[in-house]
């Protein structure tokens, strides 16, 4: 009797166990009707989570996706686009809703984006577009204009300094087949040279996002070049490293010295605002990425309302030097 009785608590006891189990396997991820089948699903494909404004750009994605109650798939290609593809043929596979990318390549992702079209699943292209392939949205920043305003920056420094629109330029280019570098060498390219003909722009090297190559990039190039006044790099990462080189090649000067190499980056970064504010960077031109990724999640949302969405957005771009770095809402301050 004792022995039977001691069996019923025990099985009692599992039995209550295995009931709150699946009640907390459930809990993480059901909708407000408790139905995880109506749960929206979609996919992340980052293209690097090795630079800040990427890892800015994810941490978007992941709160517009916790605001709306969605389940988010996030997978990184690691600067890969055989990866990429790879991974966003898994997504399509696991039957997300949709899928947010950030293209490693504009015209390498092609054959992902055609996957997910035939898939029926919408594709959202985020910071980087793609040549071909049908997306529903493509949110980027104003590349060209960022190039133009960076273009503005160095040629007004130059100016206060010699008195006119001269003076020796160096060119940091970024990642080779990204729309973003594209569109940022045309916009600076056109800019200087409809505008300010007389800077020179004495060296044009890719650098590809990337701080460790552009500071030997930038080391060089100066010691080819014995007089260079401003480096544009067409990301912070390319400025930060620009800046490195030039300490540890023994060139940096205070702002008030003719010899101060003036440089600008884009993006906002944490190493790029630190820089302004110590003085070995001039100037960023900041994006949004934590709000273009919330923005993203957004327009999915929308869609799967059945209601229609802007098929090209720019975000919100502005000029961050010293006198505003203290003032201004950045994303760098933001990021986890």
């Amino acid at each position: 009797m004792r022995k039977s009785l001691i069996l019923m608590v025990v099985l009692a006891v599992l039995f209550l166990v295995a009931c709150n189990s699946e009640e907390g396997a459930t809990g993480e991820t059901k909708t407000d009707n408790g139905n995880d089948k109506d749960k929206v699903k979609i996919g992340l494909s980052n293209s690097t989570q090795d630079i800040d404004f990427f890892v800015a750009l994810k941490q978007g994605v992941e709160q517009g996706a916790e605001q709306q109650g969605f389940e988010l798939i996030s997978v990184n290609a690691n600067n890969d686009s055989a990866k990429q593809i790879s991974d966003i043929e898994d997504l399509v596979q696991q039957g997300v809703d949709a899928i947010l990318v950030n293209p490693q390549d504009a015209e390498a992702i092609v054959p992902a984006i055609e996957v997910a079209n035939a898939a029926d699943i919408p594709v959202v292209a985020i910071d980087r577009g793609a040549t071909a392939g049908e997306l529903l949205a493509f949110l980027e920043t104003d590349n060209v204009e960022m190039g133009m305003k960076a273009a503005d920056y160095i040629a007004e420094q130059l100016k206060e300094r010699y008195g006119d629109y001269t003076g020796n330029v160096v060119e940091l280019q970024g990642l080779q087949g990204s729309t973003a570098a594209r569109d940022r060498g045309e916009g600076f390219n056109k800019q200087m040279e409809e505008k300010y003909p007389n800077i020179k722009i004495i060296a044009r090297q890719p650098a590809d996002f990337n701080q460790e190559k552009a500071l030997n990039v930038m080391t060089n190039i100066l010691q080819a070049n014995s007089d260079i006044d401003a480096v544009f790099g067409h990301n912070d990462d390319n400025a930060v490293g620009a800046a490195n080189a030039i300490e540890q090649a023994g060139r940096f000067k205070p702002l008030d010295d003719d010899k101060h190499i003036f440089v600008i980056g884009i993006d906002g970064n944490r190493q790029a605002i630190q820089g302004i504010e110590n003085g070995s960077i001039d100037a960023t031109i900041s994006q949004v990425p934590i709000k273009m990724g919330e923005m993203a999640v957004e327009y999915v949302k929308e869609y799967l309302a059945g209601n229609s969405v802007e098929e090209h957005t720019f975000t919100r771009n502005f000029l961050v030097t010293k006198d505003n770095v203290e003032t201004e809402d950045l994303w760098a301050k933001e990021l986890k």
